[in-house]
């Protein structure tokens, strides 16, 4: 181990760590995320040891700048467990790469214990509520709301993620074999099927769009301005969209992916489906939809 790894501190050991995760393709808002919260823990440590370096950090220094009221609480009041359970998992993994590209001797974080977070059920649209928005939707015939109507469609009918729909560039579509592409997480490529129905739209669609667009513009969905629309700009529409369409829940494009696969697992009863079709690794984490299907299972009987 040379002395200039041995010796770096948590910041400049914080920038290696996420180069790497950079390296590996994880996303810029899980790099964010990261970096903000091994940013938090630095300064904590630092107040508590002032100018300590990596290799001396030790799991007592750790219990304590968890225990810092820095950390227990936020601007905003008391930090959710989420958000606490998202920083001792940033932490551990900082120490695992750590020790793993020798600017620790040992792992100090391999103590910290983390409690599963109770589960919550995600937010989705009821068949009823996708069938009014999609009516509001279809009764308009001005570009930007075919563009829209394509976003959220697509959302619905194949459960990608939003990083992933904005990122999607006019060659990802191909009709004819029924598929788009993208760069699912962790930069996998990832074929999705499009169905009858959403071929169409996207085909009507792809003809407006070659009309509105300058020839050299990549980006599948354009902002008014030619550009490629960003994911905060996608989410303001859908939001605008379900205002007119009178669906008041919080909804955000993550939600249009629960939406498909609580529907998916609804029609089809089987959860390997759904894992292949969300694209997950471990089908645990597709068990929630189970959950979902079995609440309004209850909803219908009560109604008998």
């Amino acid at each position: 181990m040379s002395n200039r790894t041995a010796d770096l501190d948590l910041t400049a050991a914080t920038e290696a760590f996420c180069a790497r995760l950079s390296a590996e393709g994880r996303s810029p808002a899980t790099i964010a995320a990261y970096r903000r919260d091994l940013a938090l823990v630095a300064r904590v440590a630092g107040e508590l040891a002032p100018g300590i370096v990596c290799r001396a950090i030790t799991a007592r220094l750790l219990d304590q700048v968890f225990s810092a009221g820095a950390v227990i609480e936020s601007e905003r009041g008391q930090r959710s467990a989420a958000s606490l359970h998202r920083m001792k998992a940033a932490v551990r993994a900082f120490f695992a790469w750590a020790a793993e590209a020798g600017v620790v001797n040992d792992n100090p974080a391999r103590s910290i214990r983390m409690h599963r977070l109770p589960r919550k059920l995600p937010v989705f649209l009821t068949a009823a509520e996708k069938k009014r928005l999609l009516k509001e939707l279809k009764g308009r015939t001005d570009f930007s709301a075919l563009r829209d109507r394509a976003m959220i469609e697509v959302l619905l009918g194949t459960g990608i993620r939003l990083g992933e729909l904005a990122a999607l560039d006019m060659d990802d579509i191909d009709l004819d074999a029924k598929h788009l592409r993208v760069r699912a997480k962790g930069n996998v490529p990832q074929v999705k099927f499009i169905k009858t129905d959403l071929r169409t739209l996207l085909r009507r669609y792809l003809a407006e769009r070659r009309r509105h667009g300058r020839p050299e513009m990549e980006a599948l969905f354009l902002s008014n301005r030619d550009g490629r629309l960003c994911q905060r700009q996608i989410a303001n529409r859908l939001a605008h969209w379900l205002r007119k369409a009178g669906i008041e829940k919080e909804l955000t494009p993550h939600g249009l992916r629960h939406t498909f696969a609580t529907h998916l697992y609804g029609a089809t009863n089987d959860l390997l489906v759904v894992q292949r079709a969300l694209g997950h690794r471990d089908v645990s984490t597709t068990q929630i939809y189970t959950h979902l299907v079995d609440g309004q299972l209850e909803e219908a009987l009560e109604r008998l």
